[in-house]
Formats: C-alpha cells, sequence, structure tokens
C-alpha cells in the first residue's frame, strides 16, 4: 500500500509531530508511506536526507501559490492509493487536488473545533473515506454531524516514541537544572501561552508548599509566568527548563509527578502518553480525551479544569505518598506499554483497508479489533 500524508505546517511540533509518528510506524510495517509538508524551519531540518520526506507544500500568499501547491499534491498523489490529512488546510488541498473517488481521503481529526458542524467544516469532513478521531470523547460528537453517518471512523490508540520508557536516569537532568535530589517535582510540558494552564500549577504550588514545581516549553508567556512566580512566593522551588527536545524524556525521568493542566493544539494528549510511557503518573484536568489515558486511581488522578485549589490538594497529597507514586508509576507505565507504534500502525492499517474494499462503512473500527486484519 502507498500512502501520501499531507501536513500543511513546518514546525515540528502538534499535528506535524503526530503525523510523523505514524508515518514512521507504518514505514516500520512495510507500509510506502510518503510525508509531505512546509519547507522552512526545524521540520525540514530535521527530516533532511530522508526521500520519502517531501517539502512540497508552499505557504499560499497568492493564488499563484495556491495553485502551484494544489498541483503538487495533484502530482504526489498519482503515487498513492490513499492521501491522509492532519490538518483542515492541507485537507482543503486535498480536495482541491483530488476530484472525483479515484484515491480515497482520510482525515485525522486532532482538535474538538474541526468536528464544528460549521459549512466549510461541514464540506471538508464530507469528502473523507474515514476520520481518524484524536481521542473517543469525538466519536459521538462525530457521529451526530450531518453526512459523516456513513464513514467509517477509528479512534486512534495514542502510542509515545520508544525513546520515552520505565527505568530512565534523572539524575542528571536535576543536577543540571538545580533541582534537589530529594524534593517531590511536579513538571509540566508545553508551550509557555495564556490558555495552557501554567499558572494554574504555579498557583497550585503556592498552596503545595512541600512541592517542587519544573515548567518545561518556551513561548511568549514566559515573562509573565515568572513574575506570576515570584507574586507567589514559589520562584525557590520552581525551575524554567526551556523549549527541549532532544533529551525530553530525562526530563520525565526527572519528575515525579506530570501534571496536565490544559490541552494543546492536539487533543490526543502525547504528553500524558510520553509521561505514562516514562512511568511517571500524572494529575490531569479531566478534559475532553483525557481519561483515554489517565484512570483515576490507576496511574494518576483527575481534577476539574481551571480549579488550582483541586490540583493543590493532589499535590500536597502526592507529595506526601511516595508509595502511591510509585504503584501509580508502575500502572501508568504497564498501560503504556499497550499503546505501542506496532499497534498504531496495524489499527491504522485496518482503517486504510475499510478504505479500499474492507470493513464496511458506518461503524466506528475499534482500535484492538484491527490488529493483525
Amino acid at each position: 500500500m502507498r500512502v501520501l500524508h499531507l501536513v500543511a505546517a513546518d514546525r515540528w511540533t502538534g499535528a506535524a509531530a503526530t503525523a510523523l509518528q505514524l508515518v514512521e510506524a507504518l514505514r516500520d510495517a512495510g507500509v510506502d508511506a510518503r510525508f509531505a509538508f512546509r519547507p522552512g524551519h526545524n521540520l525540514e531540518a530535521r527530516l533532511a536526507g530522508l526521500d520519502w520526506a517531501r517539502p512540497i507544500l508552499v505557504k499560499e500568499r497568492a493564488l499563484g501559490d495556491l495553485r502551484r501547491t494544489v498541483a503538487a499534491v495533484r502530482g504526489a498523489a498519482r503515487e498513492a492509493d490513499l492521501v491522509h490529512c492532519h490538518l483542515p488546510h492541507d485537507h482543503l488541498l486535498a480536495r482541491l487536488a483530488l476530484r472525483g473517488p479515484s484515491v480515497p481521503i482520510v482525515r485525522s481529526v486532532r482538535h474538538l473545533r474541526h468536528l464544528r458542524g460549521d459549512p466549510f467544516y461541514g464540506w471538508l469532513l464530507r469528502g473523507s473515506a474515514a476520520l481518524a478521531l484524536a481521542n473517543s470523547d469525538m466519536e459521538p460528537l462525530a457521529a451526530r454531524r450531518p453526512g459523516l453517518a456513513g464513514v467509517t471512523r477509528l479512534v486512534l490508540p495514542p502510542a509515545a516514541g520508544a525513546r520515552f520508557r520505565p527505568g530512565l536516569d534523572g539524575g542528571p537532568a536535576r543536577g543540571r537544572l538545580g533541582i534537589p535530589a530529594d524534593a517531590v517535582v511536579a513538571g509540566t510540558v508545553g508551550k509557555l501561552a495564556a490558555d495552557r494552564g501554567q499558572d494554574v500549577l504555579l498557583h497550585a504550588l503556592a498552596a503545595a508548599p512541600a512541592t517542587w514545581g519544573l515548567i518545561v516549553g518556551g513561548g511568549d508567556r514566559e515573562k509573565r509566568l515568572r513574575t506570576l512566580a515570584r507574586r507567589l512566593g514559589v520562584v525557590d522551588r520552581l525551575t524554567f527548563a526551556g523549549y527541549v527536545e532532544d533529551g525530553l524524556e530525562q526530563l520525565y525521568a526527572a519528575m515525579d509527578l506530570f501534571v496536565f493542566p490544559a490541552a494543546g493544539s492536539d487533543h490526543g494528549h502525547r504528553a500524558i502518553a510520553e509521561a505514562s510511557a516514562c512511568g511517571v503518573p500524572t494529575l490531569a484536568a479531566d478534559l475532553p480525551g483525557v481519561r483515554d489515558l489517565v484512570e483515576a486511581g490507576a496511574g494518576g488522578a483527575l481534577w476539574p479544569a481551571d480549579d488550582a485549589a483541586a490540583l493543590a490538594v493532589l499535590l500536597a497529597a502526592w507529595t506526601s505518598d511516595a508509595a502511591l507514586r510509585a504503584s501509580s508509576g508502575r500502572a501508568a507505565a504497564a498501560s503504556a506499554a499497550d499503546r505501542t507504534a506496532d499497534r498504531l500502525a496495524s489499527s491504522v492499517l485496518g482503517l486504510y483497508r475499510s478504505c479500499t474494499g474492507g470493513s464496511a462503512p458506518g461503524r466506528p473500527v475499534r482500535s484492538k479489533g484491527t490488529e493483525g486484519s
């Protein structure tokens, strides 16, 4: 099977990182999967020299750019049995390039707003042969959308990369960051932006004085967060690690608890999957899709979104209970061990086959049921 993946992005983050993980899993499974993206930033640098990665999507600043990009997608799709889109814009490019049913389009839906019912999104989704949903909370919403009843749907099994694994030594990372070896560290990973919840964590730390905070990420909110930390009196037990990609697994290993205060652009919540794979229990805001990854009482705990007081209660309780952290970390790692790249590839291959004469449309495809299909 030959599959063309489209991502109208130039940075290795969000949908692009998730799509690239899927392409690599498919290629490891023997699928001829190609990856088309925008050039110009760190995604291009990361993919340099790979003949299956093609920077053919440009940022359209004029009608001529759009025409050239659509033509490039049409040309690349001639070599494919199926096109898999990951963002609304690359889905639009595919719909413009592929008139008629000759090459099926599969769409990954990574954010709840991409299932909204306005005419544009409805037109995009109705042109899909199948949908790959980022979490199970999307399934009932997709089922209610007009025109989608006959579209096969799959809830993707989240998977962390092989570098995220239990048993890593977080001591060197703590030493490098100046975190005491005996501190109980609650960390979070994400872009430092107004809607990402780091301020909630800071307020919770102020009410949980035995916990050390670790914030991993970069963004324009850092100065305000540092100011807030000083006002709350938590700067002496708070570390900003900056943006980290290479070596991120070492920072998870340096944590005793992972805090997930808000969703990012990808509602598959990849950071929870990565922390769990490293054996770190998660204290997560109870948001759509989170329960796919965090089972209350096993592997972590849930708290009401934006409720810093509730998070502070959990931080205090989990900081004082080493046995709970250890048992929940083992449970998180065991759960993550079932979410492998092999399973991801097998599940998506089942979805692809449904578009080319496999299972009947209109039924959600269960991840576990596609293995070995």
